[in-house]
């Protein structure tokens, strides 16, 4: 993955939400808008990843899933990250809702 930075003024948490929840070529890092441009082969690596996953967490009946995008904000950051794999717990959207 290869990144720039997008000159902007500092976003906050709930501005960048508002104007770039969708794209996900963002991301906010204290406050700075960050350009993420993914590669062929990272985008591969993410994929195998999560398949691997996947596998584990059904072949256990876990109750997990790994969403296809999120976005994960740290507490009391400036900040809002977008990661290429993340697990889940099923019961954790009774306390945070999709967005959709």
């Amino acid at each position: 993955m290869v990144s720039a930075t997008i000159n902007t003024s500092n976003l906050s948490f709930e501005a960048f939400v508002a104007g770039y929840l969708d794209d996900v070529r963002y991301e906010l890092i204290d406050g700075e808008l960050i350009d993420l441009e993914l590669t062929g082969l990272h985008e591969q690596v993410a994929g195998l990843i999560n398949r691997k996953l996947n596998v584990v967490i059904d072949l256990l009946n876990l109750p997990w899933f790994i969403p296809m995008k999120c976005l994960i904000k740290p507490l009391g950051q400036n900040s809002a990250f977008r990661p290429n794999v993340v697990i889940c717990e099923t019961p954790c959207f009774k306390l945070f809702p999709l967005r959709l």
